[in-house]
């Protein structure tokens, strides 16, 4: 298992002063329709594969950054882009960047000063993603910002200047990051959803008795976007005037200049996954402020405490985190951090952590070890900063780095670090190396103090949840589980709770007993019969004790839930596997096979000869239906990382992947529901098959029964061709014996209907 270590972010001296008000639409929406005839300006290529290469190694040592994007050097400005007068002498102008395959753009303006009544919009293409406006509150005299990010690989800067200050504004860009990798793809190479499956959501219960500080506490994280390429964790951190002046606390490895920071808050699923393997869904993600100033950081307990340029909007809701500096030990602990760039996520371990030097700096240390580590969740790359609480839910700590990890469902037992407040609170030599001038501005020397605003317990607080157990492909029975909690300090005698499915019949569960605080009441339904389709399961808490509920925030719950199969369907007649082992490829085998039926295709694999060899297997499936596949290690290790990098993926014939991996234990399964309309390409490649796969010295071409002719042509990774020609009699024997060892494509066109299919080899 590879041992993690929690870093972000490359560093770059810039600085910026900003908010974003997320509120209204670019103007050129409305009136203007010219977007297809403005020229775009495209970022050069970059090695790729370089760079991946560079963060396998840089992703798991603490004094490297882990990067989510490549930073290019760029220069655009006014005259770069098209400008459009609008009949009152207001203006608007446009600049299209595209860098090719990027899964996210953001930028840094090193010139950066519009008037007021101006604005900045930032949306990608297809206008599914929208940053702004950015105004005149984000000025200030070093004319620098830099943005969050945005999704996909052409993304739109749109300025809008009214007349009466034409001329006034100043745009320059000197910064283009190209996104390549994010939720799906980080865990394949172990974010939204590239954190491990081990991981729950902020909003999973990890006990009642840390509910209200769950709660509470959540509303002070945020994720970081330092250095304009990588991910970091803290939160907001109060300070003896109880009066929200933005201190945002974080590890020292993530600092940049903090002046071109970005952050966000409140990014929460709204339909908590826990320790599942399926997907987390996205929440609101509106609360995006920029900049920051340096306030103190070191290297002593590796904390970086930094203030927020402009005041959190109060309308945000957030809190200001209460802290403990007494370095007293709490019997456990709970972390709340945003793992590989992804949603909210949440952690507990139930005992007591240890004081340890862990890389030079003074630590707690979540204690690893077979049946230690984590109990609930991990922490993972872009986790660094994230606080830790104690046990009254206050800051002891922020990430420094360790081994936690997902294994499959269940974390590794490994240990993480965390700097001690304890330690940065007075043992720097000046207010730029410690928190107490910052933190305790009036003097008074508390050892705690409680958050701002302060968490208040009422008398009466009841909530309702709802767990339902992931139904299998196929499966059209479930049956979910309410229940019902006591937050409140008054015990909960009788509560009415009613159930439906989507605006189906509502369901009333009356309960009387006595519930006290933090106890919880649970109703496990009887199996409901559904058919295929997605649906709602809407729970309404309607009263307690005869009178409605003091907080009514956790009254209502919607959960979003798929029978049979019909979420996340793939269209397509063929499921392609490509299997990269490790050094040990005899422990390794695998099976294809229906949901609850019979192993249709399996395969396992040679000591030596067969040791770091990629292997691609294409299994045909039907519409309609549902899929598994399961690969074993015999040792128990999966096939990454500490003895070889093996890795698969699952995919359909269009290339979408379905599935990507390499590390679990005894083995690993992935469900697949096969549905929906099928492309021209999936339908030309129901009877195509090339097989041995992979091939020593030649390689059959069966294009299945059909009087049509067809035509075929081999080409290399660069896109060479190498050899064609007709197959005869609805077969081909393609001698393979001169080919370098590699991946080769083999297109196959229909000379009747035009059609072309690709599909592609290996070459031992």
């Amino acid at each position: 298992m590879k041992k993690i270590l929690l870093f972000c972010l490359m560093t770059i001296t810039i600085s910026v002063t900003s908010q974003v008000t997320n509120q209204g639409s670019p103007l050129s929406w409305k009136l203007l329709s010219d977007q297809d005839q403005i020229a775009t300006k495209a970022l050069p290529s970059f090695d790729l594969e370089q760079v991946r290469a560079e963060d396998a190694l840089n992703d798991y040592k603490f004094d490297k950054p882990w990067r989510f994007g490549y930073m290019h050097s760029v220069d655009f400005g006014f005259e770069d882009g098209h400008w459009t007068t609008l009949k009152n002498g207001d203006r608007i102008w446009r600049l299209a960047i595209e860098s090719k395959d990027a899964l996210s753009m953001n930028f840094i303006f090193d010139e950066f000063s519009i008037p007021q009544g101006s604005s900045v919009y930032l949306y990608n293409d297809d206008r599914s993603d929208l940053l702004g406006a950015y105004t005149s509150i984000q000025n200030q005299e070093s004319g620098i910002l830099g943005t969050w990010i945005v999704k996909g690989e052409k993304v739109w800067i749109e300025y809008f200047e009214p007349a009466n200050v034409s001329g006034q504004g100043q745009l320059h860009i000197a910064k283009a990051t190209h996104g390549y990798r994010n939720a799906d793809t980080f865990q394949a190479a172990k974010g939204l959803n590239d954190s491990g499956n081990c991981n729950l959501d902020v909003d999973c219960s990890i006990g009642s008795d840390w509910e209200d500080n769950k709660n509470h506490n959540k509303r002070s994280v945020g994720i970081l976007l330092s250095g304009g390429q990588g991910f970091c964790t803290g939160a907001l951190i109060n300070n003896t005037n109880n009066d929200g002046t933005p201190f945002f606390l974080t590890a020292n490895h993530c600092y940049s200049n903090p002046n071109a920071w970005s952050f966000r808050f409140g990014w929460i699923s709204p339909n908590p996954v826990c320790a599942a393997n399926n997907n987390s869904t996205n929440g609101p993600t509106s609360q995006t402020i920029s900049g920051a100033t340096l306030r103190a950081r070191s290297t002593n307990a590796d904390f970086c405490l930094v203030e927020i340029n402009n005041d959190i909007p109060t309308e945000w809701n957030r809190v200001f985190a209460g802290w403990d500096r007494s370095d007293i030990t709490p019997p456990f602990t709970v972390g709340i951090h945003h793992p590989s760039g992804d949603i909210m996520k949440i952690c507990r371990d139930d005992d007591s952590p240890s004081k340890e030097v862990n890389a030079g700096a003074q630590t707690w240390e979540i204690l690893g070890g077979s049946g230690q580590g984590w109990e609930l969740g991990v922490t993972e790359p872009g986790s660094s900063g994230s606080p830790l609480f104690d046990d009254q839910g206050r800051i002891i700590g922020q990430l420094y780095g360790g081994a936690a990890a997902c294994s499959g469902t269940n974390d590794n037992n490994a240990f993480d670090y965390y700097g001690r407040l304890g330690v940065a609170w007075d043992t720097g030599s000046s207010t730029s190396t410690r928190l107490e001038d910052w933190l305790d501005p009036q003097g008074t020397n508390p050892v705690v103090l409680n958050s701002f605003p302060a968490l208040e317990v009422l008398d009466l607080d009841a909530a309702v949840s709802v767990d339902i157990p992931e139904v299998s492909c196929g499966e059209t029975i479930v049956s979910p589980t309410i229940s019902l909690t006591n937050f409140g300090l008054n015990d909960i005698t009788t509560a009415v709770i009613t159930w439906q499915i989507d605006n189906g019949t509502i369901s009333t569960i009356n309960f009387t007993g006595a519930l006290s605080q933090n106890q919880t009441e649970s109703f496990v339904l009887d199996p409901i019969d559904l058919t295929e389709g997605d649906y709602t399961f809407n729970v309404v808490l309607v009263s307690v004790n005869g009178t409605d509920d003091q907080n009514e925030s956790n009254n209502e719950i919607a959960t979003d839930f798929s029978i049979g199969g019909s979420s996340d369907q793939y269209a397509t007649l063929q499921v392609v596997l490509e299997l990269l082992t490790d050094d040990y490829a005899e422990e390794t085998s695998w099976e294809f096979r229906e949901v609850g039926g019979a192993v249709l295709y399996s395969d396992s694999y040679n000591e030596g000869s067969d040791d770091n060899t990629t292997f691609i297997e294409t299994f045909n499936v039907e519409l309609d239906n549902c899929y598994e596949f399961e690969l074993f290690d015999s040792y128990g290790d999966g096939i990454c990382c500490q003895y070889g990098e093996g890795e698969y993926s699952l995919s359909t014939s269009d290339g979408e992947v379905i599935f990507e991996g390499a590390e679990f234990t005894d083995s690993e399964l992935t469900q697949m529901s096969i549905g929906g309309e099928l492309s021209i390409n999936d339908a030309s490649l129901a009877n195509i098959t090339l097989y041995p796969n992979p091939a020593n010295s030649e390689i059959t071409l069966s294009i299945g029964n059909t009087n049509d002719s067809s035509s075929y042509s081999v080409y290399n990774t660069f896109g060479q061709l190498l050899e064609q020609g007709v197959v005869s009699q609805n077969k081909q024997v393609l001698s393979v014996s001169e080919y370098t060892t590699g991946i080769y494509f083999v297109v196959v066109k229909n000379t009747t209907t035009n059609i072309e299919s690709t599909l592609r080899f290996i070459k031992k």
